[in-house]
């Protein structure tokens, strides 16, 4: 396991925080997510490699922002 940032600057509504939170819960390869001292970034403790996270973090992100 791996520890990746997942940038979250694209959050904007509650409804986009509850939304990553499901994500967050139902990925079998996230084990944890932590906060950090940045306000936009989370930590994530991600069972995968680094292009399956960034695949994954990118799918989650509204399609007007990628």
């Amino acid at each position: 396991m791996h520890i990746y940032e997942l940038d979250v600057s694209w959050i904007t509504t509650p409804n986009e925080w509850r939304y990553l939170h499901w994500e967050l819960l139902a990925h079998d390869d996230v084990h944890g997510v932590f906060l950090t001292a940045r306000d936009e970034t989370l930590a994530v403790l991600f069972g995968g490699d680094r292009q399956q996270f960034r695949d994954w973090a990118r799918s989650l992100e509204p399609a007007a922002t990628r």
